[in-house]
């Protein structure tokens, strides 16, 4: 079928190539409207529901809400894990879906089950849906800051970036040609002069943080939550503005007023109300009843507007004099009681349980876009940017969005270091393939396959809703060298078949025959048939390679799939192109010139001069936009490409080629060794397959001899010690987070000083650009922190050469400076590098003296801390709950048990060689202010619980009893006692409780007031209370460190009835993969084997292609061992990816081998051993173009992945690791153990089944072959 399928696009070459244009033309769209990410949404489906309950400690939250909803979520479909957080006056249950899970399903399900519960919680009690958004949603952070502007330029001016001093009053002003990269500035931080006339005095904007969260909440959030792929829009930090009614209970004594009834007045004094409409003289008017607080009249607007007052500053005053004049009773002579009688009304804060800090100067206002699930995370930025700019017209002056955090310099780093990585891979599999075949043309065919190919994978990830991020990329990038291999092979044979012809002709002329010349398009089509079923199937059996990683799941199969997917498709588009397109240009390229010679050569060389420079002028003047900076390169490949297209080139014949005459001359002593002492041969490979056990397993798991050798050489297991495990090797995201854990009972302004104390210091290292602080919530479901949470994310320089040098030896360190100066060595191997990033955190060592780190720069009393990265810090916490890479999760039912456990469990792991900490989570470390009510004392006056706790709730946490309606805006209007009389255990206990009576009981009557210690946190997972404990590690080998751990534990921490421990991090993510690997890895050997069999039909060739492999795994083992890589996941998938590379080669191997024993066997020619030797020798010797060619495309192909350098390449050099390695031994076994194999089969498949008169004499032909004494005459 493939054959026909080549035959019939060589006959319908036009059809061929339109097609081929269209997909070329569909890929190009692709390009530019692919979604773009920095890496895959590693994260769970989730949904969370948010409860908030105002002023209600831990405990109260957890007994009334969080437990009911927990027990409740459970039973939704598909549920695989519920964790719940019960913290001061919220509730966070979040809900983790099995994968597969459409998120809007599970949405829609667990609104079900919240209808089911409504009964269970207390009245008032609303759980809403968090934003449909991931762990990875956190894509822009922003904050709103005042500072200082020119009064003459309120909106601000424009500077030169590139001429700092060089300022302009509005963007007309600047010369035209560099208009569009003039910068707005719309506030300074300092005060001076204008730097535009350096005449006026710069303005202060006073603007308190109350005024910036108010523009923050009702006009930033807004515009920019309406952008498409926003989901939600965080405000965290400033203030929020409240009335305060401060009552005084004095007041009410003397009036005998209920708390109540304050309470009811002010709701019934807050409303508008419609009257329906009346008609008057024919017209409709709509009735009204005006009674919000602080609402202005036409009349008030105009003034303020026209006196320069903000409406918000003149509608706050407004709203203190309505509620003043708030009339509570009148007394018995008819006189009102208002208000302002018994309370002092006034503007604060809201109570706040979060805020944010910019680079130790003092808190900001921050804002953070959390994006929709499954959106375009790079067009997200880019449209908040732009609506920015644009809402920054309409901010007061002074007042200015400055970007904290931009996931979109991620994404184009990592699509950038990919991309590159491409490019490069492109330019030298095209060098390898026209240094081969000295021919352009051929060159331009085999390489057609990597763009077309890749633009083809672009089109069906697109079409799928794959992003095009590193992983996703890479699947390509490690792709390249393989999907060129098919077109190398059909052209090279087409190659051979020309010179074939050409020696026919030849040798018939010589013969004194007339010779019948074969139509050159009959012998291309003859090669590609020749060849086309069998690279056909090589490259199904790559595809096939990688089943296991589709049935990978959770972060391990969202972190690979895309990168199987991808590889998948670009495999598959190269093996169609192969059998189609690829024909089609050999027959119209692979000739010796493509204008024809008729044309005469004048005009041959005008329409070359012309195609080549026409194109290139027009280039060279049309205006290309964004590619402008690549205007030269673009003219280049034109001429270069145009050239190779239309310049005459002769066909070099493979004997003149200096290339294949150097590589025959280098490997037939190496083929004629191998053959001389095959056996020996065979024997050495399988010890060395078998020596690949030692850098995996260490040596004293080698089976067999493992114990023995390490009890008679230790040293053995030292230098062996068994390749580590990690789930993933570190992405550098090219940012930090900085989580230290705090004092769970810590207050609201330590929190503040300490969070601008760190931020200080960090931003003060020259290796950090900016530094964005956190501590606490943001106001959204997606951020459960404590007040004791710090997140401070620091963006690092992106320019490393601006980094601190650390200076290191080479092997030429012990000479001279002059003579290192003098030689220049330390070009091409610098003795200095800049410091890495784990340097940056934890210092390192310079000479004799030791350079801190952030770490110690920042190491406060109390103060644990933890450095990560943004992005893999979000995705893990909402996964797993865990902010380190391994996380130890003990589940009960007391939490004083629980906190005892944890603090036991750490102390015995920080123990273990490798840990840098291990610290838990204090369960227990809040106060509590407990009233224990006595019932009967509140029965003898005639009140219930409820009454006293109504007075708690309102009177001494303040209560929220109405929203004042201003506009758009809404602010809360709280009720409370005055601070000094809520701020010790004395006055607390004074607080008055009204009776039916009318008498004022003080509450210490009816209660006892204590302090006691209680829960700052309650944590629970599927309805269980848990503690935690993050252990940090200075070595990657982390399973391995996990069972030394559990180990210890089991033995030193006994567990009481009713308690278990998780361990849990990414060793739970390591240990699902190997659970799916298990057993997706032998059905995959067996798919294999299966297409093995099919494609060679034979069982020896395909136990040979399997058993051949094992010599491959070692070469692979022993580079990783060599470059001191783990074995991680991404290692796994290179060796997933090397057993199909390796099944390929081979399979061309066992081709060409074959195919020459075939043709000498169907000619009589295999009647001895020197004619088995002969064909063995044209097959191996005389074709080791082609076996070059493939190899060499394939390993120069991932060499680009090992030099990588920036976001990704860490999982692209361990992707490209395991296969250049195997590579290099599975080519070296190829040319010399597979022609010794093939040999010893051959002679004894043969002498078995004709019987020994087959082989009448071992003559000595073979011996004097062997010994190199004899020349070998290929078989023709």
């Amino acid at each position: 079928m493939i054959a026909r399928i080549i035959e019939f696009c060589c006959r319908n070459r036009f059809l061929t190539l339109i097609l081929t244009s269209f997909v070329v033309a569909g890929g190009i769209w692709t390009v530019f409207n692919i979604r773009l990410d920095a890496i895959p949404d590693l994260s769970d489906v989730q949904v969370i529901v948010f409860t908030e309950y105002p002023g209600q400690a831990p405990q109260v939250v957890e007994d009334q809400v969080t437990y009911p909803l927990t027990t409740a979520m459970l039973a939704v479909p598909y549920a695989k894990v519920v964790r719940g957080y019960s913290m001061f006056g919220y509730s966070f249950v979040y809900i983790i879906f099995e994968d597969g899970t459409d998120i809007y399903w599970a949405r829609s399900r667990v609104l079900e089950y919240l209808n089911y519960v409504t009964g269970r919680i207390p009245k008032g009690v609303t759980p809403q849906l968090g934003p449909d958004a991931t762990g990875v949603g956190w894509v822009y952070e922003y904050s709103l800051r005042n500072g200082y502007y020119c009064p003459k330029h309120p909106d601000g001016m424009y500077q030169d970036p590139e001429q700092p001093g060089q300022w302009y009053a509005t963007r007309e002003d600047a010369p035209e040609e560099i208009r569009d990269q003039l910068e707005r500035v719309r506030m300074f931080e300092h005060g001076g002069k204008c730097p535009w006339d350096n005449e006026t005095e710069l303005v202060l904007a006073e603007y308190d943080l109350s005024e910036l969260r108010t523009l923050q909440d009702w006009y930033m959030r807004y515009e920019l939550t309406a952008l498409e792929g926003v989901s939600e829009v965080a405000a965290v930090g400033g203030f929020v503005r409240q009335y305060q009614v401060v009552v005084d209970p004095d007041r009410l004594l003397a009036y005998n007023i209920p708390l109540n009834q304050v309470k009811m007045a002010i709701q019934r004094s807050n409303n508008d109300v419609g009257g329906r409409v009346l008609e008057m003289s024919e017209t409709e008017y709509m009735v009204r009843g005006r009674g919000y607080i602080a609402s202005l009249t036409p009349d008030q607007v105009k003034e303020a507007r026209s006196a320069g007052i903000p409406i918000d500053r003149v509608r706050a005053q407004q709203g203190i004099h309505d509620l003043e004049r708030v009339v509570i009773r009148a007394t018995e002579t008819g006189t009102p009681v208002y208000l302002r009688d018994i309370a002092e009304v006034r503007l604060g804060p809201e109570m706040r349980r979060g805020l944010a800090e910019s680079a130790g100067e003092g808190e900001v206002v921050g804002g953070i876009v959390v994006m929709r699930f499954g959106e375009n995370a790079l067009q997200v930025i880019r449209n908040v940017r732009h609506k920015i700019d644009e809402l920054k017209q309409g901010l007061p002056a002074g007042v200015d969005v400055v970007a904290e955090y931009d996931r979109s310099a991620l994404i184009e780093r990592a699509v950038e270091t990919l991309t590159h990585t491409l490019i490069k891979e492109m330019v030298v599999v095209g060098l390898v393939c026209i240094l081969f075949l000295l021919h352009a043309r051929s060159e331009l065919v085999a390489i057609f396959v990597l763009p077309t190919g890749v633009l083809c994978a672009l089109i069906i990830m697109h079409w799928m809703g794959i992003n095009a991020n590193i992983m996703s990329l890479g699947g390509i990038a490690i792709s390249i060298g393989v999907m060129v291999d098919s077109s190398i092979v059909m052209v090279e044979n087409s190659h051979k078949h020309l010179d074939r012809e050409e020696d026919r002709i030849k040798e018939e002329l010589a013969a004194g025959h007339t010779p019948v010349h074969r139509p050159r398009a009959e012998l291309i089509i003859e090669a590609a048939k020749e060849v086309g079923p069998t690279l056909f199937f090589s490259l199904l059996i790559i595809t096939v390679s990688f089943l296991p990683i589709f049935v990978l799941g959770e972060q391990s199969g969202r972190l690979f799939k895309p990168l199987a997917y991808t590889k998948t498709f670009a495999m598959a588009a190269a093996s169609v192109l192969a059998i189609t397109i690829i024909p089609v240009l050999m027959l119209s390229l692979i000739t010796s010139r493509v204008l024809p010679k008729e044309w005469g050569w004048r005009r041959n060389l005008s329409i070359t001069i012309g195609v080549m420079f026409l194109p290139a002028a027009i280039i060279w003047a049309a205006p290309l936009g964004a590619y402008e900076q690549h205007r030269h390169w673009i003219m280049l490949a034109w001429v270069v490409l145009a050239g190779m297209l239309l310049v005459p080139q002769k066909i070099f014949h493979e004997r003149v080629n200096p290339i294949s005459k150097v590589l025959q001359w280098i490997y037939n002593p190496f083929f004629r060794f191998a053959m001389a002492f095959r056996k020996r041969l065979v024997l050495a490979a399988i010890l060395f397959a078998f020596s690949g056990l030692f850098p995996l397993v260490g040596t004293k798991n080698v089976p067999f001899v493992g114990a023995a050798l390490s009890r008679s050489f230790p040293a053995l297991d030292t230098a062996f010690p068994g390749l580590g495990r990690e789930f993933m090797p570190p992405l550098d995201e090219g940012d930090l987070l900085y989580m230290p854990t705090t004092d769970p009972a810590i207050s609201v302004t330590k929190a503040r000083e300490l969070l601008q104390q760190t931020d200080a210091i960090i931003a003060s290292f020259p290796e950090v650009h900016h530094v964005f602080g956190k501590i606490g919530r943001a106001e959204t479901a997606t951020d459960p922190a404590p007040l004791s949470m710090v997140e401070t994310t620091i963006m690092l320089e992106p320019d490393r050469e601006k980094w601190r040098k650390r200076r290191f030896d080479r092997w030429f360190s012990f000479l001279p400076s002059w003579v290192i100066d003098w030689s220049g060595l330390s070009t091409f191997w610098p003795e200095e590098r800049p410091i890495t990033i784990d340097e940056l955190c934890y210092g390192y060592g310079e000479g004799d003296n030791h350079v801190p780190g952030l770490n110690e720069a920042v190491a406060f009393p109390g103060v644990t801390n933890a450095w990560t990265m943004p992005i893999k810090t979000r995705i893990d916490m909402l996964s797993t709950g865990i902010k380190t890479p391994v996380g130890i999760k003990i589940m009960g039912d007391d939490l004083d048990v629980l906190s005892d456990l944890a603090e036991r469990i750490s102390a015995e792991v920080r123990t273990l060689p490798n840990t840098l900490s291990a610290y838990p989570e204090k369960t227990v470390g809040g106060l509590y202010v407990d009233f224990n009510i006595d019932r009967d004392e509140v029965a003898r006056y005639g009140l219930t619980v409820a009454d006293v706790q109504d007075v708690i709730l309102s009177a001494m946490g303040g209560m929220n009893v109405s929203w004042t309606v201003e506009g758009l805006e809404r602010y809360p209007i709280n009720l409370r006692y005055k601070r000094e009389l809520r701020d010790n255990l004395p006055a607390l206990r004074r607080t008055l409780v009204a009776t039916p009576g009318g008498a004022q009981v003080p509450i210490a009557q009816l209660a006892d007031v204590e302090i006691v210690p209680g829960p700052p946190m309650i944590k629970s997972e599927n309805a269980r209370k848990t503690a935690w404990i993050y252990v940090d590690l200075t070595t990657t080998d982390i399973v391995g460190w996990i069972e030394r751990a559990k180990a210890l534990v089991r033995d030193t921490v006994p567990l009481p009835a009713g308690y278990n421990i998780v361990w849990s991090g990414q060793y739970e993510y390591i240990q699902a993969a190997n659970r799916r690997l298990a057993i997706a890895v032998p059905a995959a050997a067996g798919a294999i084997i299966f297409l093995l069999y099919l494609g060679t039909r034979s069982w020896f060739r395909t136990v040979l292609t399997m058993v051949t492999f094992t010599y491959t795994l070692a070469g692979a083992f022993w580079f990783l061992y060599f470059l001191d890589y783990d074995m991680s996941l991404a290692v796994v998938v290179g060796l997933i990816a090397l057993a199909g590379l390796d099944a390929e080669t081979n399979l061309v191997m066992l081709l060409y081998l074959d195919n020459v024993y075939d043709t000498a066997k169907a000619k009589g020619r295999m009647r001895h051993f020197q004619d088995l030797w002969d064909a063995i020798y044209e097959g191996a010797v005389m074709r080791i173009r082609p076996k070059t060619m493939t190899v060499a495309t394939t390993f120069m192909g991932l060499v680009p992945l090992m030099w990588a350098e920036g976001t990704g390449a860490d999982t692209m050099r361990r992707l490209a690791a395991p296969m250049i390695g195997g590579l290099a031994t599975s080519f070296f076994g190829e040319l010399v153990i597979f022609p010794a194999i093939y040999f010893i089969y051959k002679r004894f498949s043969d002498l078995r089944r004709e019987g020994k008169d087959y082989w009448p004499t071992e003559s000595g032909s073979e011996s004097n072959h062997a010994n190199g004494t004899a020349t070998a005459t290929p078989a023709s």
